[in-house]
């Protein structure tokens, strides 16, 4: 197969293009998730589950999971990145790192990661702990 040069320059900026492009995901609709129906990935340790990854009308990408930490596991080393993300503690010992700043949170509080602020989490307790996560990803996959 021969190429011209006109045909391999529009060939590599297609390529640049689509790779540049986030990933497409379903636009949010009236939807029952049901918990029976999602499974966990992991183990004891560490384990979860996506219950969904979508777009709203407008386009904003917003995607919900459930994490359960085993005692004295860490979600992740610090870290930081662009989307916001709310956590709801459902149950256990759930100590947030903000910026250097740690809390212990009980069940039923809710806390917000901001954009580009240092953080993770720790279950500081003696059994599980579990806490669904909201991501607010706008137009990041």
């Amino acid at each position: 197969m021969n190429l011209s040069r006109r045909d391999l320059g529009l060939l590599l900026a297609a390529v640049r293009a689509s790779a540049q492009q986030p990933a497409a995901v379903a636009t949010m609709t009236s939807t029952v998730y049901d918990t029976d129906k999602i499974p966990y990935k992991g183990d004891d340790k560490k384990k979860g589950r996506q219950f969904f990854l979508s777009a709203t009308h407008t386009g904003f990408k917003v995607e919900m999971h459930e994490t359960i930490l085993g005692p004295g596991m860490e979600t992740h080393p610090v870290h930081q990145h662009e989307n916001e993300e709310i956590i709801i503690v459902m149950e256990g010992a759930f100590e947030a790192n903000m910026d250097g700043k740690k809390t212990v949170m009980q069940p039923g509080s809710a806390l917000v990661f901001g954009s580009n602020q240092p953080h993770n989490a720790r279950n500081v307790g003696t059994t599980r702990c579990r806490y669904y996560v909201i991501e607010l990803r706008g137009s990041e996959a």
